[in-house]
């Protein structure tokens, strides 16, 4: 009974390390949806412009929510697989560096929330919750990809 209880302990909801480049590729469609989405909302309007008897302005709304949502979902899904799949070799070590580089995430993107609501008011600051959806994810993935970097050049320098 106590193994048992020592092995759900230890259970850790990971993706597969090969899902990270499933993750990479999520987050470049993801980047690629958002900038079309921005050349070809301004194209669609120009086009509007031009073309007043054409009812095409419903068009370009819809256009632009759907990859406004589809830029949403691939970005945060690339995300959370870029930022949680398993590191080729998985120790109690990447463990502990996973857990405070997710808690440092947290400190540093609650910091920066209470900064925008005490300087930021109005419409801003609902763009502000928007992009506080996000950050999270992104602080944790650059303080974990820098200390397993940090990791691996002082491993390096001890061998040599």
């Amino acid at each position: 009974m106590v193994n048992q209880t020592l092995q759900i302990m230890k259970t850790r909801f990971l993706f597969p390390h090969k899902w990270r480049y499933a993750g990479l590729v999520l987050l470049f469609l993801g980047v690629l949806i958002r900038l079309l989405d921005s050349y070809c909302t301004d194209a669609l309007i120009s086009w509007q412009n031009t073309h007043p008897l054409i009812y095409g302005q419903n068009v370009a709304v819809f256009a632009s929510d759907a990859a406004a949502a589809s830029f949403i979902i691939c970005f945060i899904l690339g995300l959370m697989l870029f930022g949680f799949s398993k590191e080729k070799i998985e120790d109690e070590q990447i463990a502990q560096l996973r857990l405070d580089s997710l808690q440092w995430a947290v400190y540093i993107n609650y910091a920066i929330f209470i900064l925008c609501a005490v300087f930021v008011h109005g419409f801003s600051f609902i763009s502000i919750i928007a992009y506080n959806t996000i950050t999270p994810l992104i602080f944790f993935i650059i303080r974990f990809r820098w200390k397993i970097y940090s990791l691996n050049r002082e491993l390096k320098n001890s061998l040599v």
